[in-house]
């Protein structure tokens, strides 16, 4: 979002704890489901259970991409995060699009991965900067 786009006020309540929320949430499934199991090898040919890894990979890329979304509209309702966040989260959503197309094709790689798990970094400190800095939740399942 521009400057221009971006609230002078909170226009939700809880923005920021939303926005904390939801993040934590997405890169807790895609370290759990994505990450993990791509240092680990198991989206490689041949892997032991591939199939079902690459089918929670494409299933945790879409919860990931539904709680980007909404990570997205709670930053949009904070003029902080607003400013911060919008462009580190497009690239990041763009790159677990990819992810999801590979992991249809099986096709994903450990390399595909660490791209978007650099961008996820670079999401967390963005939002580290706007003071609403985040763990990733890997409690969650998909």
């Amino acid at each position: 979002a521009s400057a221009t786009s971006c609230p002078t006020s909170n226009t939700k309540s809880f923005a920021k704890t939303r926005f904390v929320a939801d993040a934590a949430l997405a890169g807790g499934a895609f370290k759990r489901y994505i990450y993990t199991p791509a240092s680990e090898g198991k989206f490689s040919k041949g892997a032991h259970r591939r199939v079902l890894a690459l089918a929670k990979a494409a299933a945790a890329g879409a919860f990931v991409i539904n709680r980007l979304d909404a990570a997205k509209n709670a930053a949009q309702a904070n003029p902080t995060l607003c400013k911060l966040i919008v462009a580190p989260l497009a690239s990041l959503k763009a790159s677990v699009t990819g992810l999801i197309t590979k992991s249809k094709s099986g096709n994903l790689t450990s390399s595909d991965v660490a791209v978007t798990s650099n961008q996820l970094e670079g999401f967390r400190n963005a939002a580290t900067r706007g003071g609403a800095g985040f763990t990733d939740n890997t409690n969650v399942s998909v």
